[in-house]
């Protein structure tokens, strides 16, 4: 996972010649304008994750060790072999309230 920074447009143009060394360094550059990022500075030709795959605050979690992303993807589950009655759930629940109630 490449470096990921955050910086608002001010301060990109105050320092634009020092984000644009560390976007040859690799580092990926996401210009925010009011809390919303609104561009993205990378090296020409660089392949990332596509958008919106991971938000930056999880990709610093897992820079940091605290996150480990799946090794691979989601599977959906088996239809659960369990069949009630109709109105079963009601029922029980029902009964549950009234000796909660009692």
């Amino acid at each position: 996972m490449a470096d990921l920074k955050t910086v608002g447009i001010k301060e990109l143009k105050n320092n634009l010649s020092a984000y644009l060394r560390e976007v040859r360094r690799g580092t990926r550059i996401l210009v925010a304008d009011r809390a919303a990022v609104v561009a993205e500075l990378h090296e020409p030709g660089a392949v990332y994750a596509a958008a919106g795959d991971a938000h930056p605050a999880l990709e610093a979690w897992v820079r940091s060790g605290l996150v480990t992303l799946p090794k691979r993807p989601k599977e959906p589950l088996p239809e659960s072999p369990v069949r009630l009655a109709e109105g079963a759930a009601r029922r029980l629940l029902d009964m549950d309230r009234a000796e909660n109630d009692g």
